[in-house]
């Protein structure tokens, strides 16, 4: 009777999760993005055909900011955004329909998704930090989810990712904990920048290489996306060159910054110039025992760096860490910032 209904429960997220991108993809994700509490911004693709008979993406689609992202991450609807619950759900559609209207290429398994199932977890504060464990080693599981789409390059065997985690704590100990900082600012990040290039790329401008953003699942709970993706990766592990990571970005003073990254880096010279050339500042942190989804590629031939704000700690995992902690002046720096990485690599 227990596996039974463990099979039942399994399957009926299973179906919340894949139902918005498979059998009714328009219905379910128009429901539910109303549930999510979307910006009131109105987002169309425009269907006007260009000389080159391809559609034209609608200036207020490609002009969108980070700040907006996070602005819809973070709403109530959204739950916190939870590894396995409908708060992740209602996270994936918006972010689907982000770069369904980017026109982005899947690199995910179908849809751009890429699903894994997940242990069911614990609640614990460890030294005063809101954390999650695996509540029991062998406990029935549930369904949590990677989303990757991009810009083909003309080299089309190699490839950067830029990533950020999309999910957080969620409905914790009877409190909402929103994860404005943690981590919708990376996402508004990655977002914006994919923006950028694919406005670039309506004018004429195509990457050398492959360009991917990456929005991990499961990143409280492990690193688990990012972990899944390296031992089933939808790109070959072999194509792949650099993982920009980006998290808990946009708090604190508007020039500081910090990197981590597991091993001797050649991004860090790149990182370095670009940084300086924006007017900020970043130097190498050892993270005292935290890390990020960087730290997943550690055993593979791929360099890898997770850049965030040197304040990154202020309000981590607490219900505090809502909108009002993201300094935009800070966001907009890191969007440039990235930005000018994948050009100097991509470009």
């Amino acid at each position: 009777m227990n596996t039974r209904r463990t099979f039942i429960k399994f399957l009926s997220f299973f179906g919340a999760l894949i139902v918005p991108w498979t059998i009714l993809p328009q219905k379910w994700s128009q429901s539910l993005s109303l549930l999510a509490g979307k910006p009131s911004i109105k987002l169309d693709i425009a269907q006007a055909e260009g000389a080159d008979g391809s559609d034209r993406i609608a200036t207020e689609i490609l002009g969108k900011k980070g700040f907006e992202d996070i602005q819809a991450l973070c709403q109530v609807d959204m739950q916190g955004r939870r590894a396995g619950t409908i708060g992740q759900t209602r996270a994936l559609v918006y972010l689907g329909e982000q770069v369904r209207e980017l026109q982005l290429e899947s690199f995910g398994d179908e849809n751009y998704l890429q699903t894994f199932a997940i242990p069911v977890m614990e609640e614990r504060v460890i030294n005063g930090r809101a954390l999650f464990r695996p509540k029991q080693v062998n406990a029935a599981s549930v369904l949590a989810a990677n989303l990757l789409a991009g810009i083909k390059g003309m080299n089309q065997n190699e490839t950067i990712i830029i990533s950020a985690h999309y999910d957080h704590l969620g409905m914790y100990q009877g409190e909402l904990h929103r994860g404005a900082n943690d981590n919708a600012s990376g996402v508004g990040c990655i977002l914006e920048v994919m923006r950028r290039l694919v406005q670039e790329s309506l004018a004429g401008a195509t990457p050398r290489v492959n360009v991917v953003a990456a929005f991990w699942g499961a990143e409280e709970m492990g690193f688990l996306g990012s972990k899944y993706f390296v031992k089933n990766p939808t790109i070959p592990l072999s194509n792949i060159k650099t993982v920009i990571n980006f998290d808990t970005i946009a708090a604190g003073s508007k020039e500081e910054f910090i990197f981590w990254t597991p091993k001797d880096n050649p991004l860090t010279e790149i990182i370095n110039n670009v940084v300086q050339r924006n007017g900020a500042k970043i130097e190498k942190d050892d993270g005292k025992g935290h890390k990020s989804d960087d730290s997943s590629f550690l055993d593979t031939q791929i360099s890898a760096i997770t850049v965030l704000s040197r304040e990154w700690l202020w309000n981590n995992h607490t219900p505090e860490d809502d909108i009002t902690v993201i300094n935009q002046e800070k966001l907009e720096l890191a969007c440039d910032i990235l930005y000018d990485v994948v050009k100097e690599l991509a470009y």
